[in-house]
């Protein structure tokens, strides 16, 4: 599968790598309570994974977010695969978003993915109404936890851009002030996360095109339209939309290309 997969692709992202490790098996007919953790022989899967890295010229992102076992990222750092940072989820201590000096280098790093919410969806707070509306919360209390941290997830970020100096000019770190996601602060975020050492940077077309609803809802099978939105913009419009146009000049100005 590797293989077939790596030869057509300069790059190959593992989901949930984590399972090269351990996979938690539920048996049929229980509850979750009842299953356990198998684990693999990761070493020998490592090695493939590596063998046909090397074969197919391929690089390899592992999804390393979630449950995840202690030893993980020790284990695949070593082999070059590159971990995968997500803005939402990259907090200190103290619950600041980290400063972008701090991602490391074997990185892909990105805003979102498709089981998150898009940028302008974020920052509406458009998910936790979605996960309101089809009963997603395990409990009222946990909804309403998290739209506290929503709003204080939103001061921070923009408190983050100011110590960047990438607030635009027209905004205000008060979150009350910007009530929807703009253009020029989308750009900003990108530009964020474009100062990263991160050795390759990726975004979602549906952040640049100001996309509320996000491409898949976990938790949905039949409620939430998963995986069949079309984009507002066909691929052939790209290059002459001024949304993308300016965010591309942006990242070349914060990431020029190596010499």
């Amino acid at each position: 599968m590797l293989r077939q997969n790596m030869r057509h692709a300069g790059a190959l992202r593992i989901d949930h790598v984590m399972a090269l490790m351990r996979l938690y098996w539920v048996p049929p007919g229980t509850t979750a309570a009842e299953g356990a953790y198998v684990h693999y022989p990761v070493d020998d899967l490592l090695g493939i994974l590596a063998l046909e890295s090397q074969r197919n010229r391929c690089l390899v992102i592992g999804e390393d977010l979630g449950t995840l076992p202690e030893t993980l990222r020790e284990t695949l750092g070593p082999l070059g695969v590159l971990s995968y940072r997500i803005l939402y989820f990259e907090h200190n201590e103290s619950g600041e978003f980290i400063p972008p000096r701090q991602y490391p280098e074997q990185a892909l790093v990105a805003i979102t993915t498709h089981d998150l919410p898009t940028l302008a969806g974020f920052w509406l707070g458009h998910d936790l109404a979605l996960r309101k509306q089809f009963n997603l919360f395990p409990t009222d209390q946990q909804r309403q936890e998290q739209i506290v941290g929503r709003a204080q997830d939103r001061a921070r970020l923009l408190l983050a851009l100011q110590r960047e100096g990438l607030l635009p000019e027209e905004l205000n770190e008060e979150p009350l002030l910007v009530p929807e996601m703009t253009d020029a602060l989308m750009r900003a975020i990108h530009c964020f996360m474009a100062r990263t050492p991160a050795r390759i940077m990726a975004f979602q077309p549906e952040d640049v095109f100001g996309c509320v609803e996000q491409n898949n809802l976990p938790g949905t099978v039949d409620e939430y339209p998963n995986w069949r939105r079309r984009l507002p913009v066909p691929i052939e419009a790209w290059s002459k939309d001024a949304r993308f146009i300016e965010l591309c000049e942006a990242l070349r100005r914060e990431r020029p290309p190596a010499p």
